[in-house]
């Protein structure tokens, strides 16, 4: 049976993907700044991949229980999809609390909260006073806009996501967010099955189903990183496209315009490109055309947009440095050029943590839909070359992803898996018999339920235990009984992103990195303020990590920037000592 080779191919091909991974750490170390990919990999991942190998091994030769599929049918198909819909939410819901402790906990998912509170008023930029303009770089350390006199801060991000949780914030709490747009993903995916397979009630579950037990996207929802956006606006611009009238082709031109600029203009392109490219080859010229010059537009817009927000704001366009077209592009083509040392080994790990985070049937289905893509049939080729477009341009421009719950580059793809799964499923299905269908039934139902009831608790812990020294920190750090909070980041891994600052300043503490810091200014601001100090020492009673880099052989250029670093901070340490000021927090572990 097609579903039994499918197992055993995506089993073996999962073991010799484990098994070269490791060979190729072995021969070709990551370099220090990429610890983390082989971190996951080594911790997170290679136990649970081993586990669904097993698992798929099992379902080929074990005969299940065939009660599902007696029960199945008679449940409507859109109280299923309803159902699971709301479960993903709950879980995203309440997993933000109970697994992150409320945390944003990398700068990705800082800035997205920063930029919604600054829209929340009404403000696209957030103004610094200029008594804090000097400590601009301190107060926000990574991936801010350089803004000329430090006069204001704004993310490097597009603000499409942040949009989005600011409206959320008006009537909840904007940790719902992420939730939300998980269960208008799990019903988006629910209304494209339909549409697709009107006469196959069980197929239409499928999608939903790989969705909304993907461990990715269930904890990925708990967090507000702006993947879970791509998801549900990607589906429902499938919807709408599917639709194939101009109400459905106006709304998708709209989706397209908000998805583009939810953080990063390239990923919704990659999503979108095959179906336009599609109405070209049927000659629909007339909508090829409008989309194609829809998202020109779209795609300008988003890339000379902190230009635009500058000048909103009585800012001169030019003051912010990169902010322009051409410097999108140089950025670009920089990426391009320069690549990923070890890109091949990073990628290979960034798949299999895919793998690890997903249904585990979700790729065997998936690669049942190979006679479908070859012949063209529905949709297939497209949603397959939107998987291909992604993995080829992360590959060439951005291979090593940080923080991920998964593999988040691909995030926004996953209903594009989901629903060539459900293709799959088509083809198994199609000359079964009845004892087969259910069986196979069977095997979609032990394989949601090892997705939901193993794999989904054990990536959720993983992740919680991962941020937990962080959140505690952060915690102790908000505690502080001084008006600032100098953080020290000496041999403390991501501990720069314990800088969490209101951007209009409004709170206490204050949180500044201690090494962009000037002397002068130091010192000033010792003279004004109560200040503490945060350190390695306390960052260990929490747990949080030394900095990998300075624990193994980095490269020349990072070692002299880590070295110039310390040295600076040695500095500023003794101006601090002098100035009798940074008494280290005290703290409560």
């Amino acid at each position: 049976m097609a579903l039994r080779h499918a197992l055993i191919l995506c089993a073996a091909s999962t073991l010799a993907a484990i098994a070269g991974a490791y060979v190729a750490l072995t021969l070709y170390p990551l370099r220090p700044a990429a610890w983390l990919t082989e971190y996951f990999f080594r911790t997170q991942d290679s136990f649970w991949l081993i586990a669904t190998a097993a698992l798929l091994v099992a379902c080929t030769f074990l005969r299940f229980p065939t009660v599902f599929s007696a029960a199945l049918p008679r449940v409507p198909t859109r109280l299923v999809a309803f159902g699971l819909a709301a479960l993903a939410f709950l879980c995203g819901a309440i997993g933000s609390s109970l697994v992150f402790d409320g945390l944003h906990l990398s700068r990705d998912e800082i800035l997205a909260e920063f930029d919604a509170v600054v829209l929340r008023t009404g403000q696209l930029i957030a103004p610094v006073e200029p008594e804090w303009r000097p400590f601009s770089q301190a107060l926000a350390p990574r991936f801010m806009l350089p803004i000329a006199d430090q006069m204001g801060f704004a993310s490097q991000y597009l603000p499409g996501n942040a949009l989005l949780r600011a409206f959320v914030g008006l009537w909840a709490d904007s940790s719902l967010t992420s939730p939300i747009l998980l269960a208008i993903a799990v019903l988006a995916a629910y209304s494209v099955a339909r549409r697709l397979w009107p006469d196959r009630r069980d197929v239409a579950i499928i999608a939903p189903l790989l969705i909304a037990t993907s461990p990715q996207a269930l904890v990925t929802a708990m967090t507000s990183y702006a993947m879970t956006a791509h998801l549900a606006l990607n589906l429902l611009w499938l919807a709408l496209f599917l639709r194939n009238d101009k109400a459905g082709h106006a709304g998708a031109i709209l989706i397209g315009a908000l998805a583009c600029g939810l953080h990063q203009v390239v990923f919704h392109p990659l999503f979108v490109a095959p179906f336009i490219l599609r109405l070209w080859w049927e000659k629909r010229r007339v909508l090829a055309l409008v989309y194609s010059v829809s998202y020109a537009l779209i795609c300008l817009f988003w890339m000379r947009y902190f230009q635009i927000a500058l000048e909103l704001q009585g800012m001169a366009s030019d003051s912010a440095r990169g902010a322009g077209l051409l410097d999108f592009i140089s950025r670009a083509v920089e990426q391009i050029l320069t690549g990923e040392r070890n890109g091949f080994a990073i990628m290979l790990m960034n798949i299999l943590r895919f793998v690890s985070w997903q249904n585990p049937l979700l790729l065997p289905l998936a690669l049942l839909a190979y006679g479908q893509i070859r012949q063209g049939s529905g949709i297939a080729r497209e949603l397959a070359a939107g998987v291909a477009l992604t993995l080829y341009a992360m590959t060439i421009v951005m291979t090593y992803q940080g923080h991920g719950w998964g593999y988040r580059y691909l995030h926004g793809l996953i209903g594009n898996l989901a629903l060539l799964a459900a293709y799959g499923w088509i083809s198994v299905t199609a000359q079964a018999s009845a004892v087969q269908t259910a069986a196979c039934r069977s095997t979609v139902a032990v394989s949601s339920l090892f997705a939901a009831l193993l794999l989904f608790p054990a990536h959720a812990k993983q992740a919680h235990d991962f941020a937990a020294p962080y959140a505690r920190a952060s915690a102790a750090i908000a505690r502080a009984p001084t008006d600032v909070v100098i953080l020290d980041e000496s041999d403390m891994i991501f501990s720069e992103d314990l800088v969490r600052n209101d951007p209009f300043l409004r709170d206490r503490p204050i949180v500044l990195e201690l090494t962009p810091i000037e002397e002068n200014d130091l010192v000033g601001l010792c003279q004004k303020h109560s200040v503490s100090l945060f350190d390695a020492s306390q960052g260990r009673r929490y747990g949080i990590r030394p900095d990998p880099g300075r624990q193994g052989v980095a490269e020349e250029d990072l070692r002299a920037k880590l070295q110039a670093a310390e040295e600076r901070r040695v500095k500023l340490r003794a101006a601090m000592a002098r100035a009798s000021c940074g008494a280290p927090l005290s703290i409560t572990p």
